[in-house]
């Protein structure tokens, strides 16, 4: 099966391609549709770039998307990434539910996934749309990362800066700053960080609703075609 990813960022890619490996073996292909990867420094094509604009703009490219269903090279799955952080702002225009202390953030996090998922279907066109996995992260993709270093929430997408609060979780720790935190650069190591939470995946899913939400649709779709391919074959 081949991959395609539309994703805000590159830290998005990495934590969105270790969940898709760990709930997907058999796959041949990940295709960056956007961001593009960098080939050198120098490199500063327009799809280099990615913010939740630009996915929007991406899931509205018949061209971008037909180009990458219609190779020959056996069934594609894309994966939509956008996180909710900057639902409020002109040409998002989500609405959410209402927060407080008593929360329930499961169920916030699949009322405010479903609304999410609702705008994007109206822009991807129609004949990919059941091809599509939706990596909707309420908040920030950190908020699926938090749950590796703090068990004591129900649901991590509380974090309204869930960033900075997995940066301070990371950093607190001594062995974790060395395992996480790029030295040279200052910066959370993604790569590292996604490859940890797919060994911890089960234990993070319990901890955000959004992140299980992502998961079940990878696991659905990925069993659809299965089923296709088994009924085409006989």
């Amino acid at each position: 099966m081949r991959i395609g990813i539309i994703a805000e960022g590159f830290s998005d890619v990495a934590v969105i391609r270790s969940v898709v490996r760990k709930l997907i073996p058999a796959i041949d292909s990940f295709t960056l549709l956007r961001p593009r990867e960098r080939f050198d420094e120098t490199d500063l094509q327009e799809l280099n770039f990615s913010n939740w604009q630009l996915v929007l703009e991406s899931c509205q490219d018949e061209h971008l998307m037909s180009g990458f269903f219609e190779e020959l090279d056996g069934e594609a799955l894309l994966v939509v990434h956008i996180d909710t952080a900057e639902r409020g702002e002109k040409g998002f225009d989500i609405q959410a539910p209402m927060r407080s202390r008593k929360t329930n953030y499961s169920r916030y996090s699949e009322t405010l996934r479903e609304n999410v998922r609702n705008k994007l279907t109206t822009l991807i066109p129609e004949r990919f749309q059941e091809k599509i996995a939706y990596a909707i992260a309420i908040e920030e993709t950190d908020a699926w990362l938090i749950p590796l270093f703090e068990s004591t929430r129900n649901d991590t997408s509380s974090h309204t800066n869930a960033k900075e609060m997995l940066s301070y979780l990371v950093g607190k720790d001594k062995k974790s700053k060395r395992k996480f935190i790029d030295t040279d650069r200052k910066i959370l190591d993604y790569q590292k960080l996604g490859k940890e939470l797919a060994k911890a995946l089960h234990q993070a899913r319990n901890h955000n609703k959004s992140l299980d939400l992502f998961c079940i649709d990878l696991e659905e779709k990925s069993k659809n075609f299965k089923t296709n391919s088994s009924t085409i074959s006989k």
